[in-house]
């Protein structure tokens, strides 16, 4: 499969929150608005990103599709973002301008070329899988939940995206490379467990992962991402569901 599997995909998309209710009654306690309120605000801002070094990256790799996809990836985080934004403002949560966790994955991201960049990028998509599954249950919000269930669905499609793109570098590098990369990769996510914990407890405790759980949970879904970037295959996505 190539990118313009991809690129079809992030295409069709795109209305993917067209089905949200923004005029339903929404039950978001004032108890649970505190205790979710400035971790919302930190993922929202993580969510947000022109991509400016990975569009630079991105135009010499080989497949000249990916920059279109890469285009329309970004446009979807982007999407994210401006959904969770639009719940704050609902719920009179103010946004953010920066926070210094999103500031870090920046600057990792623009340590060194493409490869490094998917990486980070990886490590934040892994931790928002366990992340978004905590905070749909923290809350008795359903526009919350709603929103949190459709994220997941993107982010599982985002991970396979990047493994996909991520097995080109490893097929393609030494076995010393590859260790080193891979080792890289796991103490990355090592670390941003605890970093992670240490800024969401709150919201992850409420949602049901304390952090035992936290890290087998984010540990798992790094080993899946691990393998698919080994595999031969690395796209067994539902994607006949997406077009139905």
């Amino acid at each position: 499969m190539d990118y313009h599997y991809w690129k079809e995909y992030f295409t069709i998309n795109q209305s993917h929150f067209s089905n949200l209710e923004w005029n339903m009654p929404d039950d978001l306690s004032p108890k649970d608005k505190k205790q979710i309120a400035r971790s919302l605000q930190q993922f929202q801002k993580g969510e947000q990103s022109e991509g400016k070094h990975l569009f630079s990256y991105a135009k010499s790799f080989p497949d000249k599709t990916y920059f279109d996809c890469i285009k329309l990836f970004i446009k979807e985080e982007q999407t994210h973002a401006r959904v969770f934004g639009r719940f704050m403002d609902l719920h009179g949560i103010p946004r953010i301008k920066d926070h210094w966790s999103d500031s870090i994955f920046r600057g990792l991201r623009k340590l060194a070329g493409l490869e490094n960049t998917i990486i980070v990028l990886v490590t934040a998509e892994i931790i928002a899988k366990v992340y978004y599954r905590a905070l749909g249950k923290a809350t008795g919000s359903v526009l919350l939940q709603k929103i949190c269930e459709q994220v997941l669905q993107d982010e599982d499609q985002h991970l396979a995206f990047q493994a996909h793109t991520l097995n080109y570098f490893y097929t393609s590098s030494s076995r010393i490379k590859q260790i080193i990369t891979r080792s890289w990769h796991r103490l990355l996510i090592t670390g941003t467990i605890f970093v992670v914990w240490l800024c969401h407890k709150e919201v992850l405790k409420k949602g049901d992962s304390f952090f035992s759980k936290f890290f087998m949970e984010t540990m798992l879904v790094y080993f899946e991402v691990e393998q698919q970037i080994k595999s031969k295959d690395t796209n067994r996505l539902a994607y006949d569901r997406i077009l139905k």
